[in-house]
């Protein structure tokens, strides 16, 4: 089975400190933005050797993703796709047109928070048996 596992160690940034508004259609992403998406780059790439995956092109992608979060504070899920998957877009797969999101599930781990995600190309799944 083609697949990729790569965990994302920490505790995401919030929307608040990732994008900032220069104009009435122009966001720019902050610094903490950017050092967090130059950090999920690294262990992409390293995730990516490991396992021998190679960028998609033109492929549906599942992605099934398990967040761990440092505290019971009240988040949602969906808020850290959209820089998660701006940073990965150009290494784990060429568009995120072709990206399925799907959020598995979320636990607190005060001690180890971390963003767990497993691609796979969504054919895969529908050649198994049923």
């Amino acid at each position: 089975m083609r697949k990729l596992n790569l965990t994302i160690p920490g505790n995401p940034p919030s929307m608040n400190h990732v994008y900032r508004n220069v104009s009435i259609s122009r966001r720019v992403v902050t610094p903490d933005g950017k050092m967090w998406k130059d950090a999920v780059q690294i262990f992409a790439c390293s995730a990516m050797q490991k396992a021998g995956w190679k960028m998609t092109k033109d492929e549906k992608v599942v992605a099934e993703v398990t967040v761990y979060w440092p505290s019971k504070r009240k988040r949602d899920v969906e808020n850290i796709g959209k820089l998660l998957w701006d940073s990965l877009e150009g290494i784990v797969f060429d568009d995120d047109q072709w990206l399925l999101p799907r959020y598995m599930d979320f636990h607190h781990d005060k001690n180890n928070p971390r963003i767990e995600i497993v691609f796979y190309p969504l054919e895969q799944r529908e050649e198994q048996p049923a």
